[in-house]
């Protein structure tokens, strides 16, 4: 899977969801991704959510009484992770009054706390309930590319990196980033660079952003790709090089490669769709799969450390098809990458 790139100027402001009391995501009944999660207008999800106005949620772990949170998605239904307690709570399903929905492949939240999302073709608003139940989207645009690209990931790039506003970036499914406009216009920032055996370095899943003592940092989850290779099953984490996207995006001209520095050799688990980062943890959300032993191995939440290596948290078989994006403000403490 591979993600995409969007620009947009926005308020800077630490956003705090106020206290969820509900059952964590295996105590509710209405698990699968494609079809029951869009069924019910959010299950056993959290409540007492704090409105976010236009977009709004999730942020601060500021000692306000606010909860730390991370988004996660299916392709049709919207959860939150309390960061203290990893704890997955279903908010409600994606309701769009302008006509069919593809699948959400992704999802971001900026500074301010509003929560964008996409699917492959198009970028929406997210308007989070004040209690469980239907997540209103607002379309924003169509992406305006080719017919045959499609975007999979999507994140806020922080303040001043491509340009004066947080901007929208964006993963495609020929593994390049790129920058959008609010119109849907993009503007291609590069790839990961070629990797051994012939092979290049693509985004497997997701892209996340945030500040680190005045300085924006990136991580991706990417994955060896080639024809004549097999199919990898560890995703490795990247550093985002942002220095070379913003250059990138200043001249016009691709970056031939956004990798900075891989973080080990791989986490030891593949899909990783969704990707959110909090203290000094990343977090990942894969998509089910069928292994080489044509065994299901269901969607998973999984801790990465800043050595790169992962650790399942917790599995969702009940999803039939697991997670396809995740998100967190990039007002987000994050101290995975040593400071720069």
């Amino acid at each position: 899977m591979i993600h995409r790139t969007a620009s947009l100027s926005v308020a800077s402001a630490l956003l705090v969801l106020a206290g969820c009391a509900a059952s964590p995501v295996s105590g509710f009944d209405n698990g699968s991704d494609a079809g029951s999660d869009a069924a019910t207008s959010g299950g056993d999800g959290a409540t007492g959510f704090k409105d976010g106005g236009g977009g709004g949620g999730g942020g601060s772990d500021s000692g306000g009484g606010g909860v730390a949170v991370i988004y996660a998605h299916t392709d049709t239904e919207l959860f939150t992770m309390d960061v203290t307690t990893q704890q997955v709570l279903d908010i409600g399903p994606f309701d769009y009054a302008g006509g069919a929905l593809d699948p959400i492949t992704d999802l971001a939240v900026n500074s301010a706390g509003d929560v964008w999302v996409n699917t492959a073709a198009a970028i929406f608003t997210a308007k989070i309930p004040a209690s469980p139940g239907k997540v209103v989207l607002t379309k924003v645009a169509d992406f305006k590319v080719s017919a045959s690209q499609r975007f999979y990931a999507l994140g806020f790039a922080p303040a001043g990196v491509l340009g004066a506003g947080e901007t929208l970036v964006a993963g495609d499914s020929l593994g390049d980033l790129y920058a959008v406009e609010t119109s849907g216009a993009t503007a291609q920032l590069g790839s990961f660079g070629a990797g051994p055996n012939g092979g290049t370095y693509e985004l497997s899943g997701d892209i996340v952003f945030y500040t680190q003592n005045g300085k924006a940092r990136g991580l991706a989850t990417v994955r060896l790709y080639g024809k004549s290779l097999p199919v990898s099953v560890s995703d490795i984490v990247a550093e985002i090089d942002v220095p070379a996207m913003s250059a990138a995006y200043q001249s016009k001209t691709p970056a031939p490669t956004l990798k900075k520095q891989f973080l080990g050799a791989g986490t030891g688990f593949g899909r990783l769709f969704g990707v959110a980062a909090w203290n000094d943890s990343i977090y990942a959300f894969s998509r089910s799969y069928v292994d080489t032993n044509k065994a299901t191995v269901p969607a998973q939440l999984i801790r990465i450390d800043s050595a790169g290596k992962g650790t399942s948290l917790q599995s969702f078989p009940s999803i039939s098809l697991g997670w396809d994006g995740a998100g967190v403000t990039t007002s987000a403490a994050v101290t995975v990458l040593p400071p720069n």
